[in-house]
């Protein structure tokens, strides 16, 4: 009787060791899948981003064009029709006057 017991005993142990073996590698499948999946995710938006980049890049090299060309045809005349005018009074800048060529402190 006692040898049955032992008997059903280390089978009990057995299957508690396969099950838990079994779910084990169902957790770890899981987790295996969801990894995949959220790579995948990442990838295809990291595809969409750069797509967005590309487009970002190509407008701002347009507008950076648009304003070369545009700095390069201000004239004097362009000047006048938008409203600047001619300064006639004098300019007076307020400098200081240079104590020593070199001063340092130490």
């Amino acid at each position: 009787m006692k040898h049955t017991v032992d008997n059903m005993k280390a089978m009990n142990s057995a299957q508690v060791i396969v099950w838990a073996l079994i779910m084990g590698i169902v957790a770890l499948s899981g987790v295996y899948m969801y990894m995949v999946h959220k790579t995948v995710h990442n990838a295809v938006a990291r595809e969409s981003i750069q797509d967005e980049i590309v487009a970002l890049n190509s407008k701002l090299s347009e507008t950076e064009f648009q304003y070369i060309n545009t700095v390069g045809s201000i004239t004097m005349d362009t000047a006048r029709e938008r409203g600047f005018k001619p300064v006639s009074e004098k300019i007076t800048f307020v400098t200081r006057d240079v104590i020593g060529k070199n001063v340092a402190i130490r």
